[in-house]
Order: C-alpha cells, then sequence, then structure tokens
C-alpha cells in the first residue's frame, strides 16, 4: 500500500448532524470534531452525512475527504473499519443499503478517484463498470439476499422489482452496509467493495459468460480488472486497475 504521511490530524466533519451524535462518534473514533474558526483548512476531514441526505453524499463523494460515512441513526457505526482506513491511508466509503441502491455510487465514486488523483481519467469506464457490477451484487445479493438471477420474462421480473421495493423497506436489511475502500501502490489502485449479506461459497459458483442470463457482474469485473479477489466467504471482492 502507498503509504501517504499525514502531518495534520484527521477531523470529523458533520454539519448537519446533532451535537451528541457528533459528540458520540467523535469518542468512538479518538477524531476531533471540525471546529469552525480554530481548524486548518488543510486538515484532512471524515464527512459524516445524515442517512437519505443523497445529495450531499453524492457532493461528499466527488470531494476530497479521506472518507465519507453515512450516518444511520441507531445503527453501529464503523468505527473499526473507519480506523483500519485511516491507519492504512486508503480512501473509505460506508454506504447504507438503500443509499448505494439509489445513488450513483459508482459514478460518484469514480469522479472522488480522480478528484482524490488516485485514479487517472483513462481508468474511468473500467472502474466505474467494475464499481456498477459490485456494488449491485453487494446490494441485491448481499445485503437483500434476493438470490442470483434476474431473468428476462416480464412477469417474473415485475415479481422481483416488488420483492426489491418490498425488501429496500426492511430496516434490518435497507441499513446494513456496503463498503467501499480504494488505495494506491505505484503501479495499481485497488478498489474493495464489501457487503454484510450472508455470503457464499465462490466455489459453487457456476462460471458465466457475457452471454448469461446471470452471473455476468463477476465476468466483467473479472476482464475489465488486472486482478480480481473474492474473500470473506463472498462478502469482499478486491479489484486491481494497472496504472
Amino acid at each position: 500500500m502507498m503509504v501517504v504521511e499525514r502531518t495534520l490530524p484527521v477531523l470529523l466533519n458533520g454539519p448537519g448532524l446533532e451535537g451528541d451524535d457528533l459528540s458520540r462518534i467523535s469518542a468512538l473514533t479518538g477524531l476531533a470534531p471540525l471546529a469552525g474558526e480554530g481548524a486548518d483548512p488543510e486538515c484532512p476531514v471524515v464527512d459524516l452525512i445524515r442517512e437519505g441526505e443523497v445529495e450531499a453524499l453524492g457532493d461528499a463523494l466527488r470531494g476530497t475527504a479521506v472518507a465519507v460515512v453515512e450516518h444511520l441513526a441507531g445503527a453501529v457505526f464503523p468505527d473499526a473499519a473507519l480506523g483500519r482506513a485511516l491507519a492504512g491511508n486508503s480512501l473509505y466509503i460506508s454506504l447504507s443499503t438503500r443509499t448505494a441502491w439509489s445513488l450513483d455510487t459508482a459514478a460518484a465514486v469514480a469522479d472522488g478517484l480522480i478528484a482524490r488523483a488516485m485514479m487517472p481519467d483513462y481508468l474511468r469506464h473500467d472502474v466505474e463498470l467494475s464499481l456498477h457490477e459490485a456494488v449491485i451484487n453487494a446490494v441485491l445479493h448481499g445485503n437483500l439476499g434476493l438470490g442470483s438471477t434476474l431473468v428476462d420474462d416480464p412477469a417474473a421480473f415485475d415479481t422481483f422489482c416488488r420483492r426489491l421495493t418490498q425488501t429496500l423497506e426492511l430496516p434490518e436489511r435497507a441499513c446494513k452496509r456496503v463498503e467501499v475502500e480504494a488505495w494506491r501502490t505505484d503501479t495499481q489502485l485497488w478498489v474493495r467493495i464489501a457487503d454484510q449479506g450472508d455470503g457464499y461459497d465462490p466455489a459453487t459458483v457456476v462460471p458465466a459468460t457475457l452471454q448469461s442470463k446471470s452471473g455476468r457482474g463477476l465476468v466483467i469485473m473479472r476482464q475489465l480488472s488486472a486482478g480480481m479477489e473474492v474473500t470473506n466467504g463472498g462478502r469482499t471482492v478486491i479489484l486491481g486497475f494497472a496504472v
């Protein structure tokens, strides 16, 4: 991993959060809140965005914060994952399942990687499409547990859409997190996408082709990346891209 030494402290930026929430997260993470007039504008920040503020999340993802975390009321805050990412100097993003599905997550993250000088423009297509497939898998097959097949029959597809809508309304499913972490080495951009679903055994997946009705996401990611690894019981995919 490329280590970029930080000479300034990382601060929490949560202007829309209640004071108690910000204080609690500060205590969990050991990071001080961003103070209006006294803070050094050059300090790296963790952007905390309230649940459902999709426009603000999009802006944060496309910005320059070292981490973007959606704050979910009543849900466990990912302080351990955030701490590991900050220690490794990687970009960390944590979104609810509902937001990861409704936001154009892949495009926003790709914009952010370019804005943070982590990804050259020429990799935009391959990284964004790979992220798109990975996020869809994390949401549908991971956190929502909706199976692995989308069929062409219109009646069956309508049924699937109804199930999707109903499942997204279940707090125990919709508030599971989708995490994206990105870091650079001298020769590679690495992106990790993780969900909190039940997982699967990659060895049991029937190899697909681009002509298959399902399972094409893994094929696309494998073809567009310089390396792909599925870990954590199928809950995590790590993609490498040569830079």
